[in-house]
């Protein structure tokens, strides 16, 4: 190898590509460093990820080795010393393992570029986590190793080293593209997909390493060697057609065999290199997980007819699949089953083609046979899929109940481990229930208006919806119930229009004093409502309405900022992180209660103002000076507790109903908790 120019020229480029990948990436956060903005973990970002140092080197490795192994076995057939080593004392098989063994130890030398920038990145990198970036470096040597025998064996097909290296990039462009071959078929998706070397090495830079992974390269480089030996022995003895298609056939059934049985999630091992183990369920998870003793299952309602079907398709399977592969490690008996159906859904606005053709144009699309579909009447036997607007939910099946598990309408769509997590612990312990009073005008759970509290409490598709999170929502009308329940984890008071009466206020405050929890968030202009609940506890809304002087929004967005005590009260957020709240009010409290009462959110007292004056912002510009000494510390949102019957009691009272409304949850102009 070192005795053309090649490997030297190589070793070179090799680490001029890997400086540039790795400074380039060290630049760009240096910058964003230098600009104030919050830095991600800084392993990761430099050397995996889309464009770290080792991902860039893994999409650019094709292009070094063919130019290594072109010579391997084709310059020994040009030059004719072919007939020296067939005369040697040392067998074919010694003759390929000796090439082989040359360029495996050539990789480690651009194994040992790479890792020279582990101790260049502790001068750079606070906290570097070596074994991650060792993990990525060993699953590169893997995937050098693999493309090395597939170069091996074209180089033993010709005897010109230019046509070698290029059928070498032939393979590897083949084994890229496979993957995406008959994946509408099962029994041909994971054979392809399983020959697929494309993102083969992804798991190992990006913090995991996989015995399926692990088989597969070895399985694949054992192939191409032995494909080697058995055409360069066809080549010395006479053998039949027959024998030799039988030599090669079985070695590659054996080869699918031994692929397919290592994926299977009851024999796959994992290894998570890193520090923090976040390619790993979290120990609180996993503890959940092991609750289940029982066979579990999710079954996916895919509606052919709706938008959402793609990701359910037949072609998008082995990703959908994946998805879920943190969790089939610890339930390696977890099935997955798709059903597929077409039914009436909101999103389709085409009136001129029935819903039968929609449903057959679509199954040619994704795919699908039409014959296995499932029409509208039949479905709706099995299970009432109109509360989930006919789109693609999943139901985890386990102990006889059903459980949906939905995908979301933000940029991630899959629900994330804390989503999974949260729809299972249902099944072992009772949901959370929270109440939230109706029938004197407060925000509502059921109405999509701005000021509506849907999305956040009932929300289908929406992530951070309470119903996902593992709650159940119950609408209280205080008119028809006897007493407010215990069982509740919380209390919702949002923003009543109406007062409430006196047998209405006996029912609040014997679930009060009884030790139910409460949040209550009320609104300018309507303490008369609101503070005879709270002057029992010692809290009572003021009047006026908050401003804040502010450039770029309007006067009545008051930017809350979390106190100090907060993060001692379990709340948890980044550093400087913001809550809008519109049209807000201030609060006020004495310290010489029952309760301990702490401060949650407060308004800068050197831009907040408390406006007793009437004003409407979309005719009038706010005089700030003509407020004389109405500059405030405002107290946005106090936390009051005080342990009883065995519990601690939390009671939260926010001077704005507006803050999870739906018109603040969709602010774009000003980044909110």
């Amino acid at each position: 190898l070192f005795y053309s120019p090649i490997a030297w020229l190589l070793l070179v480029i090799f680490l001029i590509q890997a400086g540039l990948a790795y400074t380039d990436m060290l630049y760009a956060q240096e910058t964003q460093q230098q600009l104030g903005r919050r830095l991600n973990v800084l392993t990761k970002v430099l050397f995996a990820g889309e464009n770290g140092m080792l991902a860039s080197i893994q999409g650019q490795l094709y292009l070094y080795i063919p130019l290594l192994t072109m010579g391997l076995m084709s310059r020994e057939t040009s030059s004719g010393s072919i007939k020296l080593l067939y005369s040697s004392p040392i067998t074919v098989s010694q003759i390929i393992l000796g090439k082989y063994l040359s360029i495996m130890l050539y990789n480690l030398a651009l194994v040992a570029i790479l890792l020279i920038f582990i101790p260049i990145s502790l001068f750079s990198i606070e906290n570097v986590d070596i074994a991650f970036v060792l993990g990525g470096i060993f699953g590169l040597y893997l995937l050098m190793c693999v493309y090395a025998a597939i170069g091996l064996f074209m180089s033993s097909l010709t005897s010109y080293q230019v046509v070698a290296a290029i059928s070498t990039l032939a393979v590897l462009a083949i084994l890229n593209f496979i993957g995406s071959v008959g994946q509408e078929y099962d029994v041909i998706r994971d054979i392809t997909y399983w020959f697929s070397i494309s993102g083969r090495a992804d798991n190992f830079v990006n913090g995991l390493i996989s015995s399926k992974d692990l088989i597969y390269f070895l399985s694949v480089i054992i192939l191409f060697l032995v494909l080697c030996i058995l055409k360069l022995n066809n080549e010395r003895k006479r053998k039949t057609k027959t024998i030799k298609i039988i030599q090669y056939s079985s070695l590659i059934i054996g080869v699918i065999v031994i692929g397919y049985v290592s994926t299977l999630p009851t024999i796959n091992g994992y290894l998570d290199t890193t520090r923090f183990k976040d390619r790993t369920l979290t120990k609180t998870s996993q503890g959940i997980v092991k609750e289940f003793t029982k066979p579990i299952s999710i079954t996916t309602y895919v509606n052919v007819v709706d938008y959402t079907a793609e990701m359910g398709s037949p072609e998008n399977r082995i990703k959908d699949l994946a998805q879920f592969e943190n969790f089939r490690r610890f339930l390696p008996h977890l099935k997955m089953d798709y059903i597929y159906y077409y039914d009436s859904t909101m999103y389709n606005r085409d009136t001129t083609t029935s819903l039968i053709e929609k449903a057959k144009k679509a199954a040619r699309v994704l795919h699908v046979n039409f014959d296995e579909i499932l029409p509208p009447s039949e479905i709706k036997k099995q299970v009432d899929l109109l509360p989930e607007k006919n789109r693609l939910v999943r139901f985890i099946n386990y102990d006889n109940r059903s459980i949906p598990l939905r995908m979301f309408d933000d940029i991630f769509r899959y629900p994330g481990e804390k989503d999974i997590i949260s729809q299972l612990k249902t099944f072992i312990e009772e949901p959370g229930k929270v109440g939230v009073l109706a029938g004197n005008g407060e925000r509502s759970t059921n109405s999509l208006s701005e000021n509506s509290y849907k999305i956040i409490t009932k929300g289908v598709n929406v992530r951070g919806s309470l119903i996902n999170a593992g709650f159940n929502v119950l609408d209280l009308n205080l008119d028809t119930i006897k007493k407010i329940p215990l069982t509740l984890d919380v209390l919702i008071i949002a923003d009543p229009k109406i007062e409430y009466t006196e047998a209405q206020l006996v029912k609040i405050n014997k679930y009060t004093t009884e030790g139910g929890n409460l949040l209550i968030a009320g609104e300018p202009s309507k303490e008369f409502i609101l503070n005879p609940v709270l002057n029992k506890l010692g809290v009572n809304f003021t009047e006026g309405t908050l401003l804040q002087k502010n450039e770029n929004y309007d006067a009545d967005l008051i930017q809350g900022k979390f106190t100090t005590q907060a993060k001692q009260l379990g709340f948890s957020f980044y550093d400087d992180a913001t809550v809008t709240l519109a049209n807000a009010t201030n609060l006020e409290y004495k310290g010489d209660q029952e309760y301990t009462i702490t401060p949650l959110l407060i308004g800068q007292k050197e831009v907040t103002y408390n406006n007793l004056q009437d004003f409407d912002l979309k005719t009038q510009k706010i005089n700030f000076y003509s407020i004389p000494d109405s500059e405030i510390d405002a107290n946005l949102a106090i936390v009051l507790t005080k342990n009883i019957n065995n519990k601690q009691q939390k009671i939260i009272v926010i001077g704005d109903a507006d803050f999870m409304s739906l018109s603040e949850l969709n602010r774009n102009n000003l980044k909110n908790v």
